[in-house]
C-alpha cells in the first residue's frame, strides 16, 4: 500500500480522476453565493508542498486508502501489529482481524470514512448513468466506470460501518492493483524496446551495402559510448547511501548515521519511506549512466532503471511487503552482512529483455496492424466501412436463382429503356421540315408557321407536353393547312 506514485506511468489515471472527481465535487459541494469578499487564507508553502506530494494519484481510491491507513496507524496497538506482521498475512488480508482490537473512536472515524467513500462512488455511478442516457461514448471510461471495479475495494453490502471485510478487501485490491501497475509498466517497456529495434532494422533494409555498414558502425559506437560509464553501487547498500549522504545531503561521509539518514529522506514526515522518496535516492546513480543531452542515452531506459532499483530495494528491505519502508525495517537492513558489500549493479542495457522469437512475432504483428490501418484508410476514402463489410456474411445464391434474377434484371432494363424512348419528342417527324411542303421555306405564312411547329419539339412546354398531346396537335395542324 502506497502513498506516492510516479506521475509518468499514471498520467491517464490522474487526468481521469481530476476530470471526474472535479465535476462531482464541484456539483455537490459548491460554496454559497455571497456579496462579501472572501477572506484571504495564508498558505504555508511547506504544507502545500506536502499536500501536493500526497495528491499524486496512482490508484483511483488512493485518497480513501491513505485516510484509512492514517487512521489505523494512529492506534498504537494496530500499528505495532502491522509492523510485526509477515508478508503473507498482509497480502492475504489476515492482518484485518486485528481491527476488533482498535479503540472505539478509531472505529467511528473508519465508519465515517466509508460512508464518504460510498457517497463518492454513488456520484460516479450517477455520472455513468447520465453519460449512458445521453448517448455518450462509454468506451473511453468503460474500465474506470465499471461498477464491479469501482466497488471492489470495500464491502458495499454494509453501507453503515467499517468492518473486517472492508479492510480485507481494501488490502487485497490494493496489492492486486499495484502488482498490475508494475507488470503493465514492464510489458510496455518491453514493447518499446522491440519497437526501437524493429524500426532500426527496417531503416537498415532500405540502405545499400555501404550505407548499411556505415550505419551499423555508428550504432555500435553509440552503444559502446553509452556503456562506458562509472561503476554503479548496488541500490540500498552502504556505499550507495553514503554517496547520497555526502553529495546530496552535504554531510561528512565518515559521520554517516542510518537513523539520521532515514529522517532526512522521509520528506513528508510520515514515518516511512514511500516509493517517491526511495526513487529519489537513486538519482545520483542514474546520472552516471544517463545524460539527457547525450544522443546515445535513452531517458525511457533511465525511468525503467529507476523502477528496477526501487523494486530491488523493496524486495531486500520491505519485509512485510506493504510497499513502504519503516524506520525499523531500514535500520534492520543496515545490520545485515550484505549491506557492506559493494557489488556492482548491472544496468538494463546489459540484459536482453526479449528473445529473437518474440522480436519476430512482434514485427509480424506490427506489419499486419499497419496493413489493416492502410486498408481502412483507403476504403474510408471511398466511403466503404471496412469493419462492416468484413463482418457481413457471404451470401451464396443457387445457379437457377441467379438465372431468374438475371432475367428479371434484363426485362427491367428493357422496360426502362422503352419508357425513356416514349418520353422523347417525335424528332423524326418534326425535324423533317426542311425541303418539305410544311417547311417555312416557300410557305405562305413563313416564320410564323415555323415558330408554332418549334414548340412541339419540347415536351415540357405548355399543356401539349405529353406525347399524345403532340400527336393530336400535329394532326389538327395538318388538317388546317
Amino acid at each position: 500500500m502506497v502513498n506516492h506514485f510516479s506521475v509518468k506511468m499514471r498520467s491517464a489515471v490522474h487526468v481521469w480522476t481530476f476530470l471526474v472527481f472535479g465535476c462531482v465535487i464541484c456539483g455537490v459541494v459548491c460554496p454559497p453565493v455571497t456579496d462579501e469578499p472572501a477572506e484571504e487564507v495564508e498558505t504555508d508553502p511547506e504544507a502545500k508542498m506536502k499536500e501536493d506530494a500526497e495528491m499524486n494519484f496512482g490508484l483511483e481510491y488512493e485518497h480513501y486508502l491513505k485516510e484509512v491507513l492514517d487512521t489505523l496507524e494512529s492506534d498504537e496497538n494496530f500499528k505495532r501489529k502491522l509492523e510485526e506482521a509477515n508478508a503473507a498475512d498482509v497480502k492475504s488480508g489476515q492482518i484485518a482481524r486485528n481491527l476488533d482490537f482498535v479503540a472505539h473512536g478509531i472505529r467511528s472515524k473508519l465508519d465515517e470514512l466509508k460512508r464518504k467513500e460510498l457517497d463518492r462512488l454513488r456520484q460516479i455511478l450517477k455520472l455513468r448513468s447520465q453519460l449512458q442516457s445521453n448517448g455518450g461514448n462509454m468506451d473511453v471510461f468503460a474500465r474506470m466506470l465499471n461498477k464491479d471495479r469501482l466497488l471492489a475495494h470495500l464491502d458495499h453490502s454494509n453501507p453503515n460501518s467499517f468492518e473486517i471485510s472492508d479492510l480485507t478487501k481494501l488490502i487485497r485490491q490494493t496489492t492486486k492493483d499495484l502488482e498490475l501497475i508494475d507488470r503493465k509498466r514492464r510489458e510496455d517497456f518491453k514493447k518499446y524496446e522491440m519497437e526501437k529495434e524493429v524500426e532500426r532494422l527496417e531503416q537498415l533494409s532500405k540502405l545499400d551495402e555501404n550505407e548499411r555498414a556505415e550505419k551499423e558502425e555508428k550504432f555500435m559506437e553509440m552503444e559502446k559510448k553509452h556503456r562506458d560509464h562509472p561503476k554503479l553501487h548496488h541500490p540500498g547498500n552502504e556505499e550507495q547511501l553514503k554517496e547520497v549522504w555526502e553529495e546530496s545531503d552535504g554531510l561528512n561521509k565518515q559521520e554517516f548515521d542510518p537513523k539520521t539518514f532515514f529522517y532526512l529522506h522521509d520528506t513528508n514526515g510520515d514515518g516511512v519511506l514511500d516509493q517517491a522518496e526511495i526513487e529519489a535516492l537513486f538519482q545520483k546513480e542514474l546520472d552516471k549512466v544517463y545524460d539527457p543531452t547525450a544522443p546515445e542515452d535513452d531517458m525511457n531506459e533511465r525511468y525503467e532503471e529507476m523502477n528496477r532499483m526501487r523494486e530491488h530495494m523493496m524486495n531486500e528491505i520491505d519485509k512485510n511487503e506493504d510497499k513502504m519502508i519503516s524506520l525499523e525495517e531500514f535500520l534492520r537492513s543496515t545490520k545485515v552482512e550484505d549491506f557492506k558489500s559493494d557489488e556492482e549493479w548491472e544496468t538494463i542495457d546489459k540484459e536482453k529483455i526479449y528473445s529473437n522469437k518474440e522480436l519476430e512475432a512482434f514485427r509480424k504483428q506490427r506489419e499486419e496492424t499497419k496493413q489493416r490501418q492502410q486498408q481502412k484508410q483507403l476504403e474510408s476514402e471511398d466511403g466503404v466501412n471496412f469493419d462492416e463489410r468484413r463482418d457481413q456474411p457471404v451470401q451464396v445464391m443457387h445457379p437457377q436463382r441467379q438465372q431468374q434474377m438475371h432475367s428479371i434484371d434484363t426485362r427491367g432494363q428493357h422496360h426502362q429503356q422503352q419508357a425513356a424512348d416514349d418520353l422523347k419528342p417525335p424528332q423524326g417527324r418534326l425535324m423533317r421540315t426542311q425541303g418539305h411542303p410544311l417547311s417555312s421555306e416557300g410557305h405562305p405564312r413563313g416564320n410564323e408557321h415555323k415558330r408554332q411547329l418549334t414548340k412541339y419539339k419540347y415536351p415540357d412546354q405548355g399543356h401539349r407536353g405529353s406525347l399524345q398531346g403532340q400527336k393530336k396537335a400535329l394532326r389538327r395542324r395538318r388538317q388546317q393547312l
